[in-house]
């Protein structure tokens, strides 16, 4: 069995205090073959916060996939923002925006949908190009065959099916539709995002442009992992189990007595076979 731990919005400058060492305690004592953080690893953006951010992502003792979120650019310093966005994520994270990884069953691709600036007032929720759609498939494929294909994320392309929608946010990143089509078309099975703060899984079912055969792309986001800012729930970061011809997500919760599996998945599906 692969195991994957899906992390987001970890937000250093707002975690609660001692979460991050009990944190990695989880994820080093479990036999992760990779760890994904899935953007917004600081709240501001500022050197002090990336400086704990890299100690995070040095003291795990797994691989990382890691993309920039909306807060990983400075809403301050307007200069940097325009001219190099990405210089404090190079410098401590990584220099790679969107990075790869795979292993002989998973393949997994980074996208970075957040922006410095967008054609709207809101800056904060992100968008995906036409080119990084067309390169989803040149990149899958120059990774090689896998059961498992993901794509990791920032901001949500899916929003969560709840009646409940006075308190929680539904603003999905820029041209979702039309990217969830192209992935479906390179054959992504499992999308992982975060922003919203929110746990919860939704599926894309796109009608395939030969044969008419309908490909399901399956959307998971995950709440913040140490981040005070909760919106209702509590701490959590997702671990996905991959083996015998199926995926299951399971949320890993903070509790009392430590960070718990949740017995009942959030989604779990059978992998369709790659061509």
């Amino acid at each position: 069995m692969t195991l994957i731990a899906h992390l987001s919005d970890i937000h250093f400058g707002s975690e609660l205090t001692g979460a991050a060492e009990a944190l990695l305690e989880a994820l080093n004592s479990a036999d992760y073959a990779l760890v994904v953080l899935s953007g917004d690893l600081t709240m501001a953006a500022r050197r002090s916060e990336f400086e704990l951010a890299r100690a995070f992502v040095q003291a795990l003792r797994h691989p990382v996939l890691a993309v920039p979120g909306n807060h990983d650019v400075s809403p301050y310093r307007l200069h940097e923002r325009m001219v190099a966005p990405w210089r404090r994520w190079r410098r401590y994270i990584n220099e790679e925006l969107e990075p790869t990884w795979r292993n002989n069953n998973v393949a997994a691709v980074g996208i970075n949908t957040a922006r410095r600036m967008l054609a709207r007032f809101d800056w904060s929720h992100g968008s995906v190009s036409a080119a990084q759609m067309r390169a989803l498939g040149l990149r899958f494929s120059a990774l090689g065959p896998a059961a498992l294909r993901i794509v990791v994320a920032h901001h949500p392309f899916l929003a969560e099916e709840t009646a409940d929608l006075g308190t929680r946010p539904r603003v999905m990143v820029r041209r979702a539709r039309k990217a969830l089509n192209a992935f479906a078309a390179a054959k992504v099975d499992l999308v992982l995002a975060g922003h919203l703060h929110r746990t919860y899984a939704a599926r894309h079912e796109a009608v395939a442009s030969t044969g008419g055969t309908v490909r399901p792309v399956t959307v998971v986001q995950a709440g913040t992992a140490l981040s005070q800012r909760m919106r209702g729930e509590t701490n959590s970061f997702n671990r996905i189990e991959v083996g015998d011809g199926v995926c299951a997500v399971h949320p890993m919760v903070l509790s009392a007595k430590g960070w718990e599996r949740q017995p009942t998945p959030l989604t779990q599906f059978h992998l369709a076979e790659k061509d």
